[in-house]
């Protein structure tokens, strides 16, 4: 056996930088985290290379007093807390106490540094972990870090960093997130010298967006605004159209700090079930505010992850405060027109047009009219697109006029103004792109002879008696039906406004909600099986079981227990057939990540197919009185603008882009 020695204090540092640094993504998130710590208004960010070769920090927050110096160089020296029970109270991003020097054990390190009392700041360079130079330095208050050769006294760890445009992709979608979730600081982020990201830090969630991910998102946004007991939530959703196809664009923040949890995604995503297409992910940023006593955020090395006292109320909690938004909120997207890609131009025709003179060019791409271009970069060009006209010679007078026009930069500044303002007066900025997603409907046989009988819609008044929300105030009051197109999308007029409706898809979503609460209302009958089930489960399915026996009961599982064992003697009769024997085990394990209220909850699918199948299709005959019943019926509902399947059932084309499109209003 070898014998137990006491390891150095530099061998110690990188071991904990292991834990602290794992890459230059890493560094950035402590230093900027330290830095909004420190009262920060202002963060600029600055890397080369990924951040491998430098990044610096800089703030114009409290700065650090010169005898403290020294010493927030040290392992678990902080200003953040003074004894255990102060783990309760964090409000900082930052407490531990081992980013500085975790970094500057693993890197070549310099910061400046002054506080408003002081008349002179303060520099100090550490390689390695050790002080090489400690002196004063003239700078502005805040500080400012800078970390050059990163993992350089360990090649081991350096091998395994990613390329520079990786390891730079990592940084900026870190970046990002600390924009997002803390509108207040205005946050300025240079890569390889060329400015990515400036935020106005004027507090407004809506313009974070705007600047992070465009206008686009920022239009498509809701806000949101919750609090029920301890918990508060405030920020913003995206519209159901506006979703993506992975989780990278669910934000959440803690008391400020960017966190992942399964459990409120769950939530949020349940929230949105049958209002997206399948496979695709709500966009949100929302920032809860909690009592830290509430959350123990002391359980992962880099602050990703918490843990919350009670899951099963945080779960309710974002799930109803998500609903009720989407609830408050007519959902109904907006008609997007768009053109066909233009063809490339033969190559004699672009060498005629580069024959051109410039002045001719530049007055037909802009007398041109066309849809908006493509957005504007940090630094635009000021060379303008070849238009596949011919031009028109321009005046003295235009010609200054124009290229003026040209030079002058159009990309958004951060002069503290609103996003309304912003949305209004910036060009396109760079946005998620909403692909239309095309809608295969299984063709039919037209059916004009007859017009089919619609029993599941025209009801009589028992039936709208029995009608859950009756008392709700609908959305169309004034409407006129207007006809029908394609003999499947009913054209409907009130006000200002021209709404498409997909008999099919507002039937699908009837019939959906008809059948759930037919369900929800009636218990669930169970069939038993002729030889009980002994199941073969792990200890936490074991406890996952025991916690929710009632729960499964209600459900129409039949469980007995054999000690530590359990048997299954019957399961649930749902939607006219016997559930399998399997269909137990996919609950119990969707029960250790998601919360069921109803054994239908987790049928959506089978349901939603059913009402796809019973509804009518597009091509069938809808006279006006049944179109008419189907509108009214429609309307009515909790979740009347996407079918079971997110489809939207309801497209919005307003008269104010219908007179643009004829030319009747040229803004």
């Amino acid at each position: 056996m070898q014998k137990i020695r006491l390891l150095d204090a530099k061998t110690i540092n990188k071991i904990a930088a292991g834990e602290v640094v794992e890459s230059p993504k890493s560094v950035v998130k402590e230093l900027t985290e330290n830095a909004i710590d420190a009262n920060a208004g202002s963060v600029t960010i600055e890397i080369k290379e990924g951040g491998i070769s430098y990044i610096r920090i800089t703030d114009n927050g409290t700065g650090i007093p010169k005898e403290q110096v020294k010493e927030a160089f040290l392992r678990h020296a902080t200003s953040k807390m003074s004894q255990i029970e102060d783990l309760e109270h964090i409000f900082t991003l930052g407490f531990r106490g081992e980013a500085l020097a975790s970094i500057a054990a693993v890197a070549q390190v310099e910061m400046l540094t002054k506080t408003r009392d002081e008349e002179t700041g303060t520099r100090i360079v550490i390689h390695a972990g050790e002080i090489q130079e400690l002196e004063d330095a003239a700078c502005r208050e805040g500080t400012s870090i800078t970390v050059r050769n990163l993992f350089y006294n360990v090649p081991a760890r350096r091998k395994f960093l990613k390329k520079p445009a990786t390891e730079s992709g990592y940084v900026s979608d870190l970046v990002n997130k600390i924009a997002l979730g803390h509108p207040e600081v205005a946050i300025h982020y240079i890569n390889n010298g060329n400015t990515v990201l400036h935020t106005a830090g004027n507090n407004d969630p809506k313009t974070a967006v705007f600047y992070v991910y465009g206008k686009d998102a920022a239009n498509s946004m809701l806000p949101i605004s919750y609090r029920k007991g301890e918990y508060a939530v405030s920020g913003l959703i995206g519209k159901p159209e506006f979703c993506r196809a992975n989780r990278n664009y669910e934000n959440l923040f803690i008391n400020g700090r960017f966190i992942k949890n399964p459990v409120v995604s769950a939530a949020v995503e349940d929230a949105y079930k049958t209002k997206l297409l399948i496979g695709k992910f709500p966009v949100f940023v929302l920032n809860l505010a909690v009592e830290p006593a509430q959350v123990d955020v002391n359980v992962h090395p880099a602050k990703l992850e918490v843990r919350f006292k009670n899951d099963d109320e945080v779960y309710e909690f974002f799930y109803n405060a998500v609903a009720k938004a989407l609830q408050e909120t007519v959902l109904i997207p907006k008609a997007v027109l768009e053109k066909k890609p233009k063809e490339r131009l033969p190559q004699a025709e672009q060498q005629t047009l580069a024959d051109m003179p410039k002045e001719s060019i530049l007055k037909e791409s802009i007398l041109k009219e066309s849809e908006p271009k493509a957005e504007p970069t940090a630094n635009p060009s000021k060379e303008i697109p070849l238009p596949q006209s011919q031009g028109v010679i321009l005046s003295k007078e235009e010609r200054e006029k124009l290229l003026r026009a040209a030079e002058k930069p159009q990309t958004p500044t951060s002069g503290g103004r609103s996003v309304d303002e912003l949305l209004k007066r910036t060009p396109k900025a760079e946005s998620f792109a909403q692909t239309a997603v095309p809608y295969r409907r299984e063709e039919l046989k037209p059916k004009e002879e007859q017009p089919i009988e619609l029993k599941p819609i025209v009801s009589d008044e028992k039936t709208e008696e029995v009608k859950p929300t009756e008392e709700k105030q609908p959305f169309f009051q004034n409407y006129k039906i207007i006809g029908q197109v394609f003999r499947t999308y009913w054209i409907v007029e009130q006000g200002d406004c021209l709404y498409l409706i997909d008999q099919h898809a507002a039937h699908e979503r009837v019939l959906y909600e008809e059948f759930m609460n037919k369900f929800k209302e009636e218990r669930v009958a169970s069939q038993r099986l002729l030889t009980p089930l002994m199941l073969q489960l792990t200890p936490m399915e074991t406890e996952v079981l025991r916690r929710n026996l009632a729960l499964l009961e209600s459900f129409g599982f039949e469980l007995e227990e054999f000690g530590e064992k359990y048997a299954l003697r019957a399961t649930p009769y749902l939607l006219q057939n016997p559930t399998e024997v399997g269909f137990f085990t996919d609950i119990l394990d969707r029960l250790t990540e998601e919360r069921i209220s109803n054994v239908y909850d987790t049928k959506i699918l089978a349901v939603a197919t059913m009402a796809c199948k019973a509804a009518v299709k597009g091509h069938d005959v809808l006279s006006t009185r049944e179109a008419e019943e189907l509108i009214h019926r429609l309307l009515g509902l909790e979740h009347p603008f996407t079918c079971p399947h997110g489809r939207p059932t309801i497209i919005e084309l307003t008269k104010y882009e219908m007179e643009k499109m004829f030319k009747r209003i040229q803004n």
